[in-house]
Parts: structure tokens; C-alpha cells; sequence
């Protein structure tokens, strides 16, 4: 079964799976990306799986921007969830301000 995956921006380090991913699967990224991951573990659907070998206090990108730092190593294919990333802290109200100069 062919399993496809979104990835935005090329500087991303997770892309999205768009079906249920079991271990041993191929997951291909959309294009233009066109690259193949090895699935080594059960990745829900719409959740994200790591394109590159992630380490402890890494910063984690999708769609272009840091959405948290990895809370232990997550490896490449692996799931990346709420259980080994926390969430960046953002300050929404000064990037709105800054994008709208």
C-alpha cells in the first residue's frame, strides 16, 4: 500500500501521514519532495513522522515554523506527538505586530 505524506517547507523536519502508518511501511512525501521515510513506528493518521534522526532538545519544524523541541530522541520514521515534544512558547501578539509592519 502506498502511505503519502505532506511536508510544506523544505526546511521542515516532520510532514504529515494522510493514513494510519504501521512499522515497516514506506511513507513518500508529496511533491516536490518525492523522498521515501522507513516507517519505524505506528503512526496514526494526520499525525507527523520525523524526516531526519531528532535529538533531545532539538527544535522541531513544520510548515516552515519551530512548533516545539523534541523531549527525548525521536528517530527518523518515528512518530512525533504530544508525548516527546513540547510546545514552543510563542509571543503571538508581537509576530502579528511585526508581520504587520
Amino acid at each position: 500500500m502506498e502511505i503519502q505524506a505532506i511536508r510544506i517547507d523544505g526546511n521542515d523536519t516532520v510532514a504529515t501521514c494522510m493514513q494510519n502508518v504501521q512499522i515497516g511501511d514506506h511513507v513518500t512525501l508529496l511533491s516536490p519532495y518525492q523522498e521515501t521515510i522507513l516507517c519505524c513506528t505506528a503512526i496514526p493518521a494526520w499525525h507527523k513522522i520525523a524526516l531526519v534522526d531528532i535529538k533531545v532538545g532539538d527544535a522541531i519544524y513544520k510548515y516552515g515554523e519551530c512548533i516545539g523541541t523534541a523531549t527525548e530522541v525521536i528517530e527518523k520514521g518515528g512518530w512525533v506527538s504530544h508525548l516527546n515534544v513540547m510546545g514552543s512558547d510563542r509571543q503571538y501578539d508581537e509576530e502579528l505586530w511585526q508581520e504587520a509592519l
